[in-house]
C-alpha cells in the first residue's frame, strides 16, 4: 500500500514538470489513457512547432513508468469503459477529510489476509488511477484555448495601462507648468474668499444661537396675550433649529431649557384649560385648541378637560355647602358632603341650594359652549376629508358621553343634598321655592343632555310626601287655631276663590277648564298627566317667560350665559306671595303667563261675572281652608305624582271643617237627632274621627264660652246667626271647590279620578249637616214640654166632629210667628237659608205632633178628625209664614193619623213595613197599637210581639247615632 502511494506522488511530480515545460517544446498528450493508441498531437496558435515534440516526450515518460503494469491492466481496461471506471470510484476519495489508505486497508484486511483480493484491489486502483489521470489531462487540454484568450486580454490591458501612464505623465507636466506660472495674489484671493465664507457661516450660527436665547422673552409675551398657538409654534421652531447645532455645549443646555419651557407651557395650558370650566372664553378656548393641535395633544386635552369638569363638580359643592355651614364646621375639614348638608340650618337651605344650582349652571353652561364650539369648528377637517376618520369624531363622542356623566354627577349631589337636608321642616313658601328650583334644574337637565332626571324626581317625590304629610297636619292645626278664635261673623267682599292670592296663578287654567267639555278635551290632549307621569314638573317663575311666551319658548342655554343663570332673582318670599307659579305656556299642566293687574281684573270680571255678582257668605276659618286648598293646588301642579294624596288631603280639610261645625253647633239639641244623619254623612264624620283627629294634638278644642253664651242665649235664637254663618260658609266653600273639579280631574291620573267624582256627587253634604245644626235651634224655640202637656189634656175620645181646632195649635202658631219675626231681624245681619231653617222647624214640629198623638190612650173617630184639623191648621199657617211646602213632613203625620182607619190586615201589614224603616219610634208604635187595639187583646198581643221584633232589629242601628252625634236630654224621646 505504501508502494502504491509513493508511485502516486511521483506521478504527480512528473506531471507538474511536464506542464511547466510544454511551453518550450512540442509534446504529445494522450487524449484517452496513456497507451500509444490514444496519443494525439496537441497544437496551439502560439506554438505550432513544439506540439509534436511535447506529446512524444510525455508519451515516452508514461510508457516507461507503466510498462510493468500494462500487461495486468489491459484485460481489466478492455472489459470496462472510462465512464464506468470513474463512476466506480468510491465517494471517500473525493472528501478532503477522509483517509483513503486506512479505508482500503480496512476493506482488504477486514476478513483476513487474502493475496488474491489484495492483487485484485491493487489492479483496480491502478486502473482507476489511469482513467482519472487521463480524464484530468483531457480537461486541461480542453481549457487551453480559454487560457490563451485570457492571456491575450491581459496583454491588451497592459497596453491600455501604458497609455494611461502616458496621459498621467502629460497631465503632471501641465500641472507643473501651471503651478510655476500662477501668482501669489491669486492664491491670497482664494484664501480670503474661503475665510469669508467660513466667517459668514459662523455669524449665522451665532445669530441662530442668539435668537434661541431670546425665545423665552417672546414666549412670555405670547402667553401673556393668550396666543398659545403662536407660543407653541415658536417653541417647536426653536427646538427644530436647536437640533442643527447640537455640537455646541451652549445649544445643548439651551435645548434642555426649551424642553423645560415646553413642559411649563403645557402646565400653563392645563391651568387655562381648567379655568374654562367655570369661566368659558370662546377666543381663549380657540387659541387653546390650536395650541394643543400644534402640540399634537388635542385628544389628551379633551380627556383632561372632562377630568376638570368632573373634579369641579365634586370640589365646588363642598366649598359652597361649607360656606353655609356653622362656624365650627370650618374646624372640621374631614366632614363629608352629606354631613355638611345635615348640619345646615333651615333658614340656610334655600340660599345654599340656589348657590349650588348657580355653580352647577356655570359648569353646565361652560360645557354646553364647549360642545357648541366643537360643533361649529373642526380641528382636523382636512384629515377627515382624506381618510374619513378624524380626531374630531372622537371628540364629539367624548363630549356626548361627558354630558350624561357630568349631569349624573350633579344629579347625585343634588339628590344627596335634598335627602340630607331637613326639607320637611321648611315652611310652605320655602318648600315651594325648593320645588321651583328643582323643577328648573330638571328642565336644565332635559336641555343639557335630554335626560328626564328620574332620580331627582323620585327623591323630590319622597321629600314632598314627607313634607306634605307634616304640612297637612300643620294646616289642620292652623284651622283649629282659627276655629278657636273664630267669631262666626261673615266677611265682606268675597265672591270667588280667584280673589285669593293662592289661586292667582290658576285663573287662566280655571277659565280653560270651566266647562266639562273643555276639561275632557284638555285631559285627552294631555295623556302624560292621565298616565300619572311623575316627571311632569312645570315652570314656576315669571322670569321663565320674562313677560313673553315667545321668548320663553327658547331654552335656558340660549337665554342665559355663564354670567347669569335661571336661578337668579325671582325666588324671594315677595315673589312667592305675588306670582310664584306664573310662567310660560305649558300644555301638560296648563300654566300661562299672567297679565298685569288691570288685565287680570278685566278678565276675571268677564269670565266670572255671574259669580262675582253674588256675594258669598264665608268666615275666617272657611276662607283659611280655601287658602290651604289653594296652596295644596300649587303643590299638586308642581308634583303630579303625589296629586292623589294632595287631593285627598283637600277633601279632608273640607270634611274637617264640616266636622268642627257639627261638633260646635250640632250637639246641643233638645231632641234626639239620630234619624237626621244619612249614611254618607255619618261615613264622612267617622272618617274625620279616624283619619284626621288621630294626627292632631290640639283636639278637642274648648268651645265652652261660645256654648254657654251665644248658643244658650234665646235672644239670639240660640246663636242662629253663628250657626248660619258656619253652615253657609261651608256650603260656599264646597261650592267654590266645585269650580276646581275639572281642573283637578285634569291633574289626577285617570284611575284616581273616581274618588273625587264620588266625593263631589254628594252635593247635599252641608245640607244634611245643617239639619242637626238648625234642629238645635228649632228644638229650643218650640216649648216642647208645654205643647206635649197641652196635647195630653185634649179629649180625643169625643163622639162628635168639632170645627174648632185645639188650643195647643194656637200656641204652636204663635211660636212659629215669633220665630219668623226673629228670623227677620237676623236676616238684617246675614242671609237666612229659609229652606233649611224652616224645614228643620217643620221636622221638629211634625215629630212633636206625632209624639203627642202617640201618647193618646183613647181616641174616637171625632178625636181623629180633631187631630187632622189641628194638623191642617198648623201646616197651613206654617206654609203661609215660611212660604214653602212640606209634603214629606205632611205625609209623615198624615200616615200616622190615618193608621187609625186601617183595617186589621192593613194595620198589621203597615206594622210589618216598619221593619224596613225608622220613621216612627218603637214607643210611638206601641202606644198606637194599644190605642187602636184596646178592645182586641189577641191582636194587640200579636202586633206587640211583631213590633218587638222590629224594635230589636232597629235598636242596634240607632244606638250609635245617639251615642255619637246626639245629645241626651229629658226630651230625647220626643223624636
Amino acid at each position: 500500500m505504501q508502494n502504491s502511494k509513493a508511485k502516486m506522488d511521483e506521478f504527480k511530480t512528473r506531471f507538474m514538470d511536464m506542464l511547466h515545460k510544454q511551453t518550450n517544446r512540442q509534446m504529445k498528450i494522450p487524449a484517452m489513457g496513456f497507451s500509444d493508441y490514444f496519443i494525439q498531437t496537441v497544437t496551439t496558435d502560439a506554438l505550432p512547432s513544439t506540439t509534436t515534440t511535447a506529446a512524444a516526450a510525455a508519451a515516452a515518460v508514461a510508457a516507461a513508468e507503466s510498462a510493468d503494469a500494462d500487461a495486468k491492466d489491459a484485460a481489466v481496461a478492455a472489459q470496462k469503459s472510462d465512464q464506468e471506471i470513474l463512476e466506480s470510484i468510491e465517494q471517500c476519495y473525493y472528501s478532503a477529510d477522509s483517509n483513503p489508505e486506512l479505508y482500503e486497508l480496512k476493506k482488504v484486511l477486514g476478513a483476513g489476509i487474502d493475496n488474491q483480493l489484495i492483487e485484485s484491489t491493487i489492479a483496480q486502483l491502478r486502473t482507476q488511477q489511469k482513467v482519472l489521470t487521463k480524464q484530468v489531462l483531457q480537461n486541461i487540454l480542453e481549457q487551453r484555448n480559454a487560457c490563451n484568450s485570457e492571456f491575450q486580454a491581459i496583454n491588451e490591458t497592459q497596453k491600455k495601462l501604458e497609455e494611461s501612464l502616458w496621459t498621467c505623465q502629460k497631465a503632471r507636466s501641465y500641472l507643473n507648468y501651471a503651478r510655476t506660472n500662477l501668482t501669489t495674489n491669486s492664491l491670497e484671493i482664494l484664501a480670503s474668499y474661503r475665510k469669508r465664507e467660513v466667517l459668514k457661516e459662523v455669524l449665522d450660527t451665532l445669530m441662530a444661537i442668539k435668537k434661541l436665547r431670546t425665545t423665552d422673552e417672546e414666549l412670555q409675551k405670547l402667553l401673556a396675550d393668550h396666543n398659545y398657538s403662536a407660543a407653541i409654534a415658536l417653541l417647536l421652531q426653536c427646538q427644530s433649529s436647536a437640533a442643527g447645532f447640537m455640537q455646541y455645549n451652549c445649544v445643548q443646555s439651551l435645548h434642555k431649557k426649551l424642553q423645560e419651557t415646553m413642559l411649563l407651557m403645557e402646565y400653563q395650558l392645563d391651568t387655562v384649560l381648567n379655568e374654562m370650566v367655570l369661566n368659558f372664553d370662546m377666543r381663549k378656548y380657540a387659541k387653546l385648541q390650536e395650541a394643543y393641535k400644534l402640540a399634537n395633544k388635542s385628544l389628551i386635552a379633551m380627556d383632561q378637560l372632562h377630568i376638570n369638569y368632573i373634579s369641579a363638580v365634586h370640589s365646588t359643592v363642598n366649598a359652597v355647602v361649607r360656606g353655609y355651614s356653622e362656624p365650627n364646621a370650618e374646624e372640621q375639614p374631614k366632614l363629608l358632603y352629606e354631613q355638611l348638608c345635615e348640619q345646615l340650618n333651615s333658614d340656610k337651605l334655600i340660599p345654599c341650594l340656589i348657590s349650588l344650582c348657580k355653580t352647577f349652571w356655570n359648569i353646565l353652561a361652560s360645557y354646553y359652549q364647549v360642545v357648541m364650539w366643537h360643533n361649529n369648528y373642526k380641528l382636523y377637517a382636512q384629515q377627515e376629508d382624506t381618510d374619513g376618520e378624524s380626531p374630531d369624531l372622537y371628540i364629539q363622542q367624548k363630549l356626548k358621553k361627558g354630558q350624561s356623566r357630568i349631569w349624573n354627577d350633579i344629579l347625585n349631589k343634588v339628590c344627596l343634598f335634598l335627602q340630607s337636608a331637613k326639607l320637611k321642616t321648611l315652611k310652605y313658601d320655602q318648600f315651594i321655592q325648593v320645588l321651583s328650583i328643582v323643577q328648573r334644574l330638571k328642565k336644565v337637565g332635559v336641555e343639557f343632555c335630554g335626560e328626564q332626571s328620574e332620580k331627582l324626581i323620585a327623591t323630590m317625590q319622597q321629600q314632598s310626601e314627607e313634607f306634605f304629610k307634616r304640612y297637612h297636619i300643620c294646616c289642620v292645626e292652623e284651622i283649629c287655631l282659627f276655629l278657636d278664635n273664630e267669631s262666626w261673623t261673615p266677611l265682606d267682599s268675597f265672591s270667588h276663590i280667584l280673589q285669593l292670592p293662592e289661586f292667582r296663578s290658576v285663573r287662566h287654567t280655571l277659565r280653560r277648564h270651566k266647562s266639562p267639555t273643555t276639561a275632557l278635551l284638555a285631559s285627552a290632549n294631555n295623556s302624560p298627566i292621565s298616565n300619572n307621569n311623575c316627571d311632569e314638573l312645570v315652570s314656576v317663575h315669571s322670569q321663565d317667560g320674562g313677560g313673553s311666551s315667545i321668548y320663553g319658548s327658547y331654552g335656558y342655554f340660549l337665554r342665559f350665559s355663564e354670567k347669569s343663570s335661571p336661578f337668579d332673582g325671582g325666588l324671594d318670599a315677595a315673589m312667592l306671595e305675588e306670582d310664584i307659579l306664573s310662567g310660560i305656556v305649558d300644555e301638560a299642566s296648563c300654566y300661562f303667563s299672567e297679565e298685569s293687574d288691570d288685565e287680570q281684573k278685566s278678565l276675571q270680571s268677564k269670565e266670572f261675572a255671574d259669580d262675582a255678582s253674588n256675594q258669598l257668605l264665608v268666615n275666617n276659618t272657611a276662607l283659611n281652608v280655601l287658602r290651604c286648598i289653594g296652596r295644596y293646588l300649587q303643590m299638586c301642579k308642581l308634583l303630579h305624582c303625589i296629586s292623589p294624596k294632595i287631593v285627598s288631603c283637600m277633601l279632608e280639610l273640607l270634611d274637617f271643617y264640616a266636622y268642627a261645625v257639627h261638633e260646635i253647633f250640632g250637639r246641643d239639641a233638645l231632641v234626639a237627632t239620630d234619624n237626621l244623619y244619612t249614611p254618607r254623612l255619618e261615613q264622612r264624620l267617622r272618617a274625620v274621627e279616624t283619619n284626621v283627629l288621630t294626627q292632631i294634638k290640639v283636639w278637642p278644642l274648648n268651645f265652652s264660652s261660645l256654648t254657654n253664651n251665644e248658643l244658650a242665649n234665646p235672644d239670639t235664637l240660640y246663636g242662629l246667626t253663628q250657626r248660619i254663618v258656619a253652615v253657609e260658609a261651608g256650603r260656599s266653600m264646597f261650592q267654590q271647590f266645585n269650580v276646581l273639579q275639572h281642573y283637578l280631574n285634569h291633574l289626577l291620573p285617570a284611575a284616581e279620578r273616581s274618588t273625587l267624582t264620588n266625593y263631589l256627587e254628594y252635593g247635599e253634604f252641608m245640607a244634611d249637616l245643617a239639619k242637626p245644626v238648625y234642629t238645635c235651634v228649632t228644638s229650643r224655640v218650640i216649648d216642647l214640654t208645654g205643647i206635649l202637656a197641652q196635647m195630653a189634656k185634649v179629649k180625643w175620645d169625643v163622639n162628635h166632629v168639632t170645627h174648632q181646632h185645639s188650643s195647643y195649635s194656637d200656641v204652636l202658631n204663635r211660636n212659629i210667628q215669633s220665630f219668623a219675626m226673629c228670623l227677620e231681624e237676623i236676616a238684617k245681619e246675614v242671609p237666612i237659608p229659609g229652606k233649611h231653617v224652616w224645614n228643620s222647624m217643620a221636622h221638629v214640629v211634625t215629630h212633636l205632633l206625632v209624639e203627642g198623638f202617640s201618647n193618646v190612650k183613647k181616641c174616637s173617630a171625632g178625636g181623629r178628625a180633631l187631630m187632622q184639623l189641628d194638623f191642617a191648621n198648623f201646616m197651613s199657617f206654617l206654609e203661609l209664614i215660611s212660604n214653602q211646602k212640606y209634603p214629606q213632613h205632611r205625609a209623615y203625620v198624615d200616615v200616622f193619623i190615618k193608621s187609625y182607619y186601617f183595617s186589621p190586615e192593613q194595620f198589621e201589614n203597615w206594622i210589618e213595613q216598619q221593619r224596613q224603616g225608622d220613621e216612627y219610634s218603637a214607643k210611638q208604635l206601641t202606644n198606637l197599637i194599644q190605642c187602636i187595639c184596646v178592645s182586641d187583646k189577641r191582636t194587640r198581643q200579636r202586633l206587640l210581639q211583631l213590633l218587638e221584633g222590629v224594635a230589636s232589629s232597629v235598636t242596634p242601628t240607632t244606638t250609635p247615632h245617639k251615642n255619637n252625634y246626639s245629645s241626651g236630654s229629658n226630651l230625647s224621646n220626643v223624636i
